[in-house]
């Protein structure tokens, strides 16, 4: 926060100047754009899909345990390799070449607008659901068996039964509300797998489409027509993490309130 008030080269203090030119930037409004999209969009794709196989596993028999450890695999993925493994020479290559040569369709541009952030998201939801999943799964069998059995006899269906019982012993445990808040913030300073459709996309300079707040951090550090900026740097940094708390606040705001719907 400091080094954000001064002028790194002449160490002078200039007060709000760095966020003056912050706020003033297109790039990083962009950047804040793309990084509260992507953090929503993962977060939230990553716990439908966790919610979804946690309540299909927990009907399974003997099988669970083991069914549970394959679906925790993409965890023990690298960040940096889920980007690659759902980049478009990964993805969309042999996509296309069903989608061209067997169906006889046009081939899919990754690179059109929006196209390739959706995948994005998709694949930073395909590494984190498996934890959602682990933790709803935890919740939901925590639950006492007499309380569902009640359900059943009074005639609820089962998403009667998930509705009612389940969904909000979830939303109330702590364990889960934590994850889902490392989820927000680990999704708000994403970088491996932004960086790696960057670097597909030939996007090396600041600014480009797929750019979050830590990928812009991270070019002004290294492209060198910025010269180095850390007073700019700094201010952004700053920017980040406060987006991050309120952010984090607000959504566990809301969880506590749809617990009590």
């Amino acid at each position: 926060v400091y080094l954000s008030f001064i002028d790194y080269q002449s160490k002078s203090f200039v007060g709000l100047a760095n966020y003056y030119e912050m706020l003033s930037s297109g790039e990083f409004w962009s950047a804040v754009a793309t990084s509260l999209g992507y953090a929503l969009g993962s977060t939230a794709l990553a716990l439908l899909i966790g919610l979804i196989l946690a309540v299909q596993v927990s009907q399974l028999g003997r099988a669970r345990g083991f069914i549970s450890s394959v679906f925790l695999a993409p965890l023990a993925l690298a960040p940096i390799v889920v980007g690659i493994m759902w980049s478009p020479d990964a993805l969309w290559d042999d996509f296309n070449s069903f989608w061209h040569f067997v169906l006889g369709q046009p081939f899919v541009d990754p690179t059109q607008s929006g196209l390739f952030f959706i995948s994005m998201i998709v694949s930073d939801a395909y590494e984190w659901a498996p934890m959602i999943m682990l933790v709803a799964l935890g919740v939901m069998t925590s639950v006492q068996p007499e309380v569902y059995e009640a359900a059943s006899l009074h005639g609820a269906s089962a998403w009667q039964t998930f509705r009612r019982i389940s969904l909000p012993a979830i939303l109330r445990s702590p364990a889960f509300q934590f994850v889902a808040v490392i989820r927000v913030i680990d999704a708000m300073r994403a970088f491996e797998v932004p960086f790696a459709w960057s670097t597909w996309l030939s996007y090396p300079q600041a600014g480009s489409p797929v750019d979050t707040l830590s990928l812009l951090i991270f070019k002004l550090f290294t492209v060198p027509t910025y010269s180095f900026p850390i007073g700019y740097i700094s201010a952004v940094s700053a920017a980040l993490a406060g987006i991050t708390i309120v952010g984090t606040v607000l959504l566990l705001k809301l969880m506590r309130r749809a617990s009590h719907a």
